[in-house]
């Protein structure tokens, strides 16, 4: 076969040693035909015309020969390659006899220069041939292969999948039936044709095992079934009756499984006539069996997880109607809790204004003195009740509206006195003694009615607990503390006092029973937490109970100066404020912290702003000549004021929204009225969000202010002696002890700084405080631990680190001495 050509699509079909198609008179070619038949060779005679063509269609030959009595053989050998039958066959000339100058020049596949070497040349061409062709029918399988793994992993439309396949195995494979057979469960007894290459649209159809022993035998035993011959197989005696009239045939059955699951079988079956299923064959369907139980199983796989998604988007749903319908019913609730509470405050209001009234026109009557202070007395009381019911009314809005402070400047002794005063009549009719003592003057920022209701609070319950003829203190001083100066308030009575384990339920929530307490006291702690204090409840020597709370101090001339940075390194904030009252008390919240500048206007900001470089804006959103937004745009949009941090305020809720979405570059949005903490923590954290960002830019990392070592993650000195206040506080509020210990690494590499840490964090309790002072050093400190238990708990800790972090030995450890500073104690320790 002339290498330009290409083999015919089919397989061989083997007969005998081969058919030779020969080219010449029958006449003439007698001997030559004769000797061919002798050595098992078909052959035919015919002239290149009609009749060339009704001999290939009847002979069906495998090779051509062009023998001596061939006329015109150019012409004949032209009629060859271009027959539709006989183009692809090899072609060869007896060049022996006559006209054998003439053969040897036309292009054939090979040349016969003898007879006696006739037979062999024609099988060795035939052979080649075969070769070919089955190289080509390999080739042309694994393409078909191919294209069925693609189909099987890349579509999950398992029908067609399945009808592709049927299809691409009937073109490379001679077959009269190729049917793939799907079943369910490990036992089937029914299964399910799903596609056919004898009906390629056909609807799944449901056959009984028992009729098809060879298809339930591949099923059971999960093997390849083939039976070769089924007239004579005995796996085909019980139905050999019914197949007879099919003739003889071979089948092959060859399971479907993949990842051990039994999902159905390929059915193979092909006419004795057209031969039988060789070994190339079956590793082919074997091959193409693997790749159609994938994408059955793909497929299966792909139907069971399309129906979980269906049913957890039905539940789902169903859940999300469930909880539409009970957020509806909340809102109802709701609702109904507002309209409640309004009526309350309403109905409250009203009477107490015709009392107020009365009262009014009672006092400018004349009274005698006792009568007027008790009427003055009715007259404040009366109105601080129209402000509770103000609260009360505040309080009930729930998620809409939360608990907020409208502060000022005050002094919080005053109020002390004030309280104490109106309370004296409560005092006189229980027989007990109210005293009040204290410094002159402790200016704060704070909430007037929310703190005379705090210090209301503890005085009538002090009363209520005190024994009769018995005696209630209240005392106030200012607390210096190296971050911010605190007011002291210290409500004490000689009654029966609390128990150790009372200590810390005082202030739960509606606990009542024996010892209960109320709501009185929760209102108390979540009041002053507003304003950022603390409140406890302590056990005095002399007895009875004592009321602690402490709130942050305004600075003023009045109270005692505290350590501070230098003047240089404290923050500029400049505020921009119209309203000189609210400019007032944020100039008094920041000044307690940074440098602050006061502008009136938006326009005047703008000008401070360029001229002072400030680190950070309070700007108002609505001012006069330049609005605040405008204001904000005009900061961005200049160079030397774009990095400077901008805090918008507004009483209006919706301007958040409205900056928001106008992407102006503010960091902040803060709503009036706002608390003085809350102030105090957001303007912080800007300036502390434009220190990283300074630090990041001159490539240092994050900001040094952090508190947080960047080896480690732990405290640094800084973020160590800030928690170290905080657990002085409460040892000396409780009287409990407090120990510091220190480790010394000998290796202080950063690697060894990291996992050190670590590993000493895990090891510790989780009350211990840990913390790096840098170059190796770590500090523990132990809450409610005297020296003897850091000591033993330090070598605990250095025994089962062992050798895996190298500690310098021994470790130091000191008990704190709770009247000393914080910063003196830590220096001692690092010099031990």
């Amino acid at each position: 076969m002339s290498p330009r050509e290409t083999p015919p699509e089919g397989p061989l079909t083997p007969a005998l040693r081969g058919r030779v198609l020969v080219v010449g008179r029958r006449a003439d070619c007698a001997g030559l035909l004769r000797r061919l038949a002798q050595r098992g060779f078909r052959c035919g005679a015919a002239l290149n015309g009609p009749g060339l063509t009704q001999a290939a269609e009847a002979l069906r030959p495998d090779a051509v020969l062009l023998t001596g009595f061939t006329p015109a053989p150019r012409a004949a050998l032209a009629s060859i390659r271009e027959h539709p039958t006989l183009k692809h066959l090899p072609v060869l000339a007896d060049v022996s006899g006559e006209n054998g100058r003439v053969l040897r020049a036309l292009d054939v596949d090979d040349w016969v220069f003898a007879k006696e070497e006739l037979p062999n040349r024609i099988e060795s061409a035939l052979r080649a041939r075969r070769l070919i062709e089955r190289d080509f029918l390999r080739a042309r399988r694994m393409e078909s292969l191919l294209e069925i793994t693609q189909a099987a992993t890349s579509s999950l439309d398992l029908a067609q999948v399945l009808r592709m396949a049927v299809a691409k195995i009937a073109k490379v494979m001679t077959t009269d039936r190729c049917s793939v057979v799907l079943v369910e469960g490990t036992s089937p007894r029914v299964a399910s044709v799903v596609a056919s290459v004898e009906k390629p649209g056909m609807e799944a159809l449901e056959i009984d095992l028992a009729k098809y022993p060879e298809l339930r035998r591949s099923l059971e035993t999960r093997q390849t079934t083939y039976v070769e011959d089924a007239s004579s197989d005995p796996l085909m005696a019980e139905v050999r009756p019914s197949i007879e009239q099919l003739g003889g045939m071979s089948i092959l059955v060859l399971p479907l499984i993949c990842q051990d699951d039994l999902l159905g079988a390929l059915f193979l079956r092909l006419s004795r006539a057209e031969g039988a299923f060789g070994r190339d064959d079956q590793e082919f369907a074997q091959a193409v069996a693997g790749a159609i139980a994938n994408s059955v199983r793909n497929a299966r796989m792909h139907t069971a997880i399309n129906r979980k998604k269906e049913e957890l988007e039905s539940a789902y749903v169903d859940r999300y109607r469930e909880l539409g319908e009970a957020n509806r019913r909340l809102k109802e609730l709701n609702r109904l809790k507002d309209d409640l509470i309004a009526i309350c405050s309403h109905d409250l209001r009203a009477p107490l204004q015709v009392l107020l009234g009365h009262a009014r026109l009672i006092q400018e009557a004349p009274l005698a003195p006792a009568q007027a202070h008790s009427m003055e007395v009715l007259i404040r009381q009366g109105k601080k009740i129209v402000d509770l019911a103000e609260s009360l009314l505040d309080r009930g809005k729930g998620e809409q509206e939360q608990v907020s402070l409208t502060v000022r400047l005050l002094d919080l002794g005053e109020l002390c006195h004030s309280a104490v005063g109106e309370l004296q009549i409560l005092a006189q009719q229980a027989g007990v003694t109210l005293q009040c003592s204290g410094e002159a003057r402790l200016p704060a920022i704070a909430d007037e009615v929310k703190l005379v209701e705090v210090i209301e609070n503890l005085l009538t319950n002090a009363l209520a607990h005190a024994r009769p003829g018995g005696r209630v203190a209240v005392r106030f001083e200012a607390l210096v503390r190296p971050d911010s100066d605190l007011a002291k308030v210290v409500v004490q009575d000689d009654g029966h006092g609390l128990s150790e384990d009372e200590l810390h339920l005082v202030f739960d929530r509606y606990r009542h029973g024996p010892g209960g307490t109320g709501l009185g006291l929760a209102i108390c702690k979540e009041f002053v937490e507003l304003h950022g204090g603390e409140i406890w409840a302590e056990r005095p020597e002399a007895g009875g109970a004592a009321f602690v709370f402490t709130v942050p101090l305004a600075r003023t001339g009045a109270t005692s100066p505290r350590p501070t940075a230098s003047a240089k390194d404290e923050a500029r904030v400049l505020i921009v404020e119209d309203d000189p009252q609210i400019a007032s008390v944020i100039e008094e919240i920041l000044r307690t912290r940074y440098r602050v500048e006061v502008a009136r206007d938006g326009a005047e900001g703008l000008a401070k702003a360029h001229a002072l470089r400030p680190d950070l804006i309070v700007m108002n959103v609505f001012l006069p000549r330049l609005d605040g937004l405008d204001a904000v745009v005009a900061l961005k949009a200049s160079s030397d004021t774009a990095d400077i941090p901008v805090i918008l305020v507004s009483s209006q809720r919706e301007i958040a929204q409205k900056v928001k979405a106008l992407n102006l570059g503010a960091v902040d949005h803060l709503h009036k009225p706002f608390e003085a903490q809350e102030l105090l923590y957001r303007t912080e954290r800007a300036l502390c969000a434009r220190r990283a960002q300074r630090e990041l830019i001159r490539g240092r990392g994050a900001s040094l202010e952090t508190g947080q070592d960047a080896l480690t993650g732990l405290h640094d000195r800084r973020g160590f002696l800030k928690r170290m206040h905080q657990e002085v506080a409460r040892a000396r509020r409780y009287g409990h002890a407090l120990c510091i210990g220190l480790l010394r690494l000998e290796a202080p590499e950063p690697a060894a700084l990291a996992a050190s840490g670590l590993a000493l964090r895990q090891k510790l309790r989780a009350p211990d405080v840990l913390g790096h002072l840098g170059n190796g050093h770590f500090v523990v400190m132990f809450p409610e631990c005297c020296a003897e238990g850091a000591q033993a708990a330090l070598a605990r800790l250095l025994t089962t680190l062992g050798a895996a972090v190298p500690f310098k030995a021994p470790a130091a450890f000191l008990d704190v001495p709770l009247g000393e500073l914080p910063d003196l104690v830590l220096a001692r320790l690092l010099g031990l």
